[in-house]
């Protein structure tokens, strides 16, 4: 189907010494031209649409039709054939080019506020060779009578037509002729092009999320158990359940009878343990008696959510049983007298929720199998608690153990959509969510905790904001100019700055990493104070940074603890946001330092399964933790990991 703009090589034999090998402009007018342009009719739905993606294909004759949710195009003339032809002035071009005839009509049930029809270069299995600026074209909407003026296809801006106002049942029909511009000249010799038209969809915004997936979600990937909508798929079937919300990324996993929609974070947030002081195998126990987990979902992440009063079901149910159950498989259904429910903004998936996202009981192909370990709610047995390995399978990790976190929420069933494919690189956005910044005057400080920042050409992620100090965490490891990992030793002790040569990180961030940082870069960080203290023996995570470990007190709202170094560059804390592995290059065996020590015995550090206490002498990999100014200000970029924002002073 992905036939291409094609020019052929001309059959001329090029004539030694007195061309200088090369065909210059009156033997280019003696050769054969052939273009021939394929539509490869795609249709693509992005901002504001509600509709499934392609669904049908159908080709008759010389007409191509297809249809989806929302819009079923048809293409008459799919092949325009320049024969004989060269490079012309666009009066020629328009004059003797046959039409592509495209029909778009709405066969949704809303209307279609606004589409744009992109002529877009095709690289993913072909190359172009031909550049935009030598492909002409004009637009014909009145049944091929008149063209528009002739434009130039461009990079940046691949729109060659925009229609708007398209009702339900109703149809626009318009007429492309393209042509190669006469200013090639000898350019366009041997030279090729494969092209594609895509239809981007603008519908309503602001009506219910619920009611976009209804339609965009397919069926097949639905299972329906106790009037709970599950999401079953495999990963390579589902890619239109990503949400973005308050600088993370989403995953649908459900949609509740009361149709408000469950999510989960895309990656690991932190490493923590989950148990309670006293070993106890709950949730939490009543509001004197949180277990870690609670405590660190309903403090700590749920202080990085934007607007969350107003999105998020605040007193949502999370549901285990009340007897321990090794089968996976086993219903835990709200309601039920085998049921129990904690209250709580943020929780986790239980086991039955995760069990049914698989899609023909194959955990290691299900949609949220990450290649890491995380954990689930409810207990295995006493004092053990599902969790999720890199396989994708379910087992017992006891609540001392050290693992990653992926929160879930509910969302309102009124949100509203705002906007997005529901893709990985376009997840649907919400009203409500932090507005988009204005491109150098919105300072960084203000943005919110998860949303991506490019700084010194690589990516890092905002971990917090304090007195305007806004901290991020690097969201790779540091690598060498081969792009090796590097590991190192940590310091000299567990106390974190008293290194003495490259061969410690403390030292080696602090002087050889700072000092080849670019001077816009440099100019950015702020000398901070970083909390070092040791997390004891009774396993709280706010020991790291509190003076005092609280279960009722916050790490924002605690007296600080005195145990601290202060300096340019550190790295993240024990349960910190994004204190945890990120990395998607395979690099999943990685280690990488924190900069708590853990009582007297070693420094915490990362792995992709659990986290451990360690000797500071063994070379593990880090990922920086930097601080900068008040005045930093957001120059351009959306905070998504595809479009970071980028920065300066």
């Amino acid at each position: 189907m992905r036939k291409g703009i094609i020019i052929q090589k001309s059959n001329y034999k090029k004539k030694k010494n007195k061309y200088n090998n090369s065909l210059n402009d009156e033997i280019l007018k003696n050769q054969k031209r052939i273009l021939i342009f394929s539509i490869l009719c795609v249709i693509t739905l992005f901002v504001g649409t509600s509709y499934a993606l392609l669904t049908n294909f159908d080709k008759t004759d010389n007409v191509i039709t297809i249809k989806s949710g929302n819009l079923t195009m048809t293409v008459a003339n799919d092949l325009i054939t320049l024969n004989n032809k060269l490079p012309e002035s666009d009066a020629e071009g328009i004059e003797n080019s046959t039409p592509v005839v495209i029909t778009l009509t709405n066969t949704g049930t809303m209307d279609i506020m606004k589409y744009d029809v992109k002529l877009v270069k095709e690289e993913s299995s072909n190359t172009s060779t031909l550049e935009e600026q030598y492909i002409k074209y004009a637009i014909s909407t009145d049944g091929g009578t008149t063209y528009n003026t002739a434009s130039v296809l461009t990079s940046n801006n691949n729109i060659i037509f925009t229609g708007y106002n398209l009702s339900v049942n109703e149809s626009d029909t318009i007429y492309l002729k393209t042509w190669i511009d006469e200013s090639a000249k000898n350019n366009a010799i041997g030279k090729t092009y494969y092209g594609s038209v895509k239809v981007d969809l603008y519908q309503k915004f602001n009506i219910p999320l619920k009611d976009v997936l209804d339609t965009n979600l397919s069926t097949e990937n639905i299972v329906e158990r106790y009037n709970v909508k599950y999401l079953s798929a495999n990963k390579e079937d589902i890619d239109n359940n990503y949400v973005w919300y308050s600088g993370k990324l989403w995953r649908i996993v459900l949609i509740n009878p009361d149709n408000s929609i469950k999510l989960i974070t895309d990656d690991i947030i932190t490493n923590i343990n989950f148990g309670i002081n006293g070993g106890d195998d709950s949730f939490y126990t009543d509001n004197e008696n949180k277990s870690f987990m609670y405590q660190w979902l309903n403090e700590d992440f749920l202080d990085t959510l934007y607007n969350y009063e107003n999105i998020i079901v605040t007193n949502s149910k999370w549901n285990v049983l009340k007897e321990y159950s090794n089968d996976i498989s086993a219903p835990i259904v709200e309601g039920a007298d085998n049921v129990k429910s904690y209250i709580a903004p943020v929780g986790l998936l239980n086991s039955y929720e995760y069990y049914r996202s698989w899609k023909n009981y194959d955990p290691s192909n299900g949609y949220l199998n990450t290649g890491y370990y995380w954990w689930l709610l409810n207990p295995l047995e006493a004092s053990c608690v599902w969790t999720v390995d890199a396989t994708g399978d379910a087992w017992c990790s006891t609540l001392d153990g050290v693992t990653g976190v992926r929160p879930s929420i509910n969302l309102k069933s009124d949100v509203l959509f705002a906007g997005g494919l529901g893709t990985k690189s376009d997840p649907y956005k919400i009203v409500g969510d932090k507005e988009k910044p204005i491109n150098n005057t919105t300072l960084l400080s203000t943005r919110t905790s998860g949303e991506y920042v490019k700084f010194n050409n690589e990516l890092y992620r905002i971990v917090s904001t304090q007195n305007n100090i806004t901290k991020i965490n690097k969201n790779d490891y540091v690598r060498d100019t081969s792009n090796n990992v590097l590991t190192k030793q940590f310091s000299t002790s567990i106390t974190y700055g008293g290194g003495t040569s490259d061969d410690y990180w403390d030292y080696y961030l602090n002087n050889t990493w700072y000092n080849n940082l670019d001077t816009n870069s440099k100019n950015m960080i702020v000398e901070s104070v970083y909390y070092i203290a040791a997390m004891t023996t009774d396993n709280s995570y706010k020991k790291t940074i509190c003076a005092t470990a609280s279960n009722t007190v916050t790490t924002k709202d605690c007296e600080k603890t005195t145990t601290t170094w202060t300096g340019l560059v550190g790295l993240p804390r024990f349960g910190e946001m994004f204190a945890s592995q990120q990395v998607e290059d395979g690099s999943l065996a990685s280690h990488f330092y924190t900069m708590s020590p853990y009582y007297n015995a070693g420094i915490w550090y990362i792995s992709s399964d659990f986290s451990y206490n360690g000797n500071i002498s063994v070379a593990r990999a880090v990922r920086p933790s930097i601080n900068l100014k008040s005045s930093v200000k957001i120059t351009t970029g959306k905070g998504t990991k595809e479009n970071p924002f980028e920065i300066s002073l």
